[in-house]
């Protein structure tokens, strides 16, 4: 097998989003812009480490209504508890270790927002969102939401660590979760000096995204909330320099063109245009 190497780190940008919440831009990075960012993580869209953060009691940090088109959005929890509401009528709630799975297709509108009672009391907050492009052919599929709950993924012991799969198979572990595009996803903790490998589709795009913790690949240390794109190989090789936290991203490039413009990702202007004029007249729902 042939171990991927670094192909380019990039650091991820501290911003917020929603209701004043924290969080670090991983996808696309900083001084990385559009179609340039798109194609290098092709599939992958965005993907954001919110907190780790703590609320204070009587907060309203979280998502508010918002409206997506022509991607799917894939959200794994850490700490906290957060409630999902759609225009579809879906609804969920997201446990520490859970995951949700939302088709925004031909358009959805959804919030997320810490439970009832943690934005009464206050509490730890931390998690990743991950954006996943959808084919051309399946923009304007019908939308919908997938609860996976802590159960369906269950941590797995490994020498000098865990890891727990989200999507795809990692250490003979299926992952629940299914995108509409073949993606491999999971999340891996280690100590400090443990190693860790294993096969990678030749040809997909990959990365390792620490969010605490440094972790080394070849000859070079990959430091929390950055990206570390690979080139191309059909195996992963890492080592934990510290105690590390951290994201294993792989996926099948679309090579489709791609027009972004904030919550809608289509193919071309026009069909961005439409989106626009869809939210407008109330065509993708609503949320009371």
């Amino acid at each position: 097998m042939s171990d991927r190497q670094i192909l380019q780190v990039v650091a991820g940008q501290a911003t917020q989003d929603g209701n004043r919440v924290p969080l670090t831009r991983l996808v696309p990075g900083r001084g990385q812009t559009g179609g340039t960012a798109f194609r290098a993580m092709d599939p992958f869209l965005l993907m954001d480490h919110f907190g780790p953060m703590v609320l204070e009691p009587g907060t309203d940090a979280g998502f508010p209504p918002h409206p997506h088109r022509g991607f799917q959005t894939l959200t794994y929890l850490i700490q906290g508890a957060f409630r999902h509401r759609d225009s579809t009528g879906g609804s969920g709630l997201l446990r520490p270790g859970g995951a949700q799975l939302m088709n925004a297709g031909s358009g959805i509108v959804h919030e997320e927002m810490p439970v009832p009672e943690q934005l009464l009391t206050g509490g730890a907050i931390e998690g990743v969102q991950l954006w996943i492009n959808l084919p051309k052919a399946l923009k304007g599929s019908a939308p919908g939401y997938e609860d996976l709950q802590p159960e369906t993924m269950p941590w797995q012991a490994l020498p000098g660590g865990r890891l727990r799969a989200i999507a795809g198979t990692w250490c003979g572990q299926d992952g629940p979760a299914r995108p509409g595009v073949p993606v491999a996803y999971a999340h891996l903790e280690l100590e400090a000096g443990a190693t860790f490998q294993h096969p990678l589709p030749a040809g997909w795009t990959a990365a390792v995204v620490p969010l605490q913790g440094l972790v080394r690949i070849g000859d070079q240390t990959v430091p929390a909330d950055s990206v570390a794109l690979l080139d191309a190989g059909d195996s992963l090789s890492l080592v934990a320099d510290t105690r590390v936290s951290l994201m294993l991203l792989a996926g099948a490039p679309l090579g489709e063109p791609i027009a972004h413009y904030g919550p809608f990702v289509m193919n071309t202007p026009e069909e961005i245009d439409q989106a626009l004029q869809d939210y407008r007249r109330g065509r993708m729902g609503h949320l009371d």
